[in-house]
């Protein structure tokens, strides 16, 4: 189900991370959704079960899910993606700036960004 690319210079757990917040921005998680385990998840991609704690734990820290000891790993729901949202505009407005005075026009930016969105739209 998740896609990560073990050749990307993302590190695994954030490209999890994003994939979980993907899923539930898409429905395929709804609030109070059971997550699979630290343990089946690292499985089933073959990575260490060590890379899935920490995905889980950013994302907890983020109020994205919560885990009920004995029984998982939960969603939040959508509107617990706000944290995620306000953190992803914050960069979005740091890297603009750093465009801008590094001497890229509005045109060139909203083209990249064009470019940006349809990816996402054909994921």
């Amino acid at each position: 189900m998740f896609s990560l690319n073990s050749k990307s210079t993302e590190p695994i757990y954030i490209q999890l991370e994003k994939a979980i917040v993907k899923y539930i921005h898409l429905g395929v998680y709804e609030k109070d959704s059971l997550l699979p385990s630290v343990r089946s998840l690292a499985t089933e991609l073959g990575i260490n079960p060590n890379t899935v704690s920490k995905a889980y734990k950013n994302l907890e820290a983020n109020g994205v899910i919560y885990t009920i000891s004995g029984k998982g790993v939960f969603v939040n729901g959508t509107q617990s993606l706000s944290g995620v949202k306000k953190l992803a505009e914050k960069n979005i407005k740091l890297h603009l700036k750093d465009a801008k005075n590094a001497g890229l026009k509005r045109s060139e930016i909203m083209k990249i960004i064009n470019i940006v969105w349809e990816e996402n739209e054909s994921d």
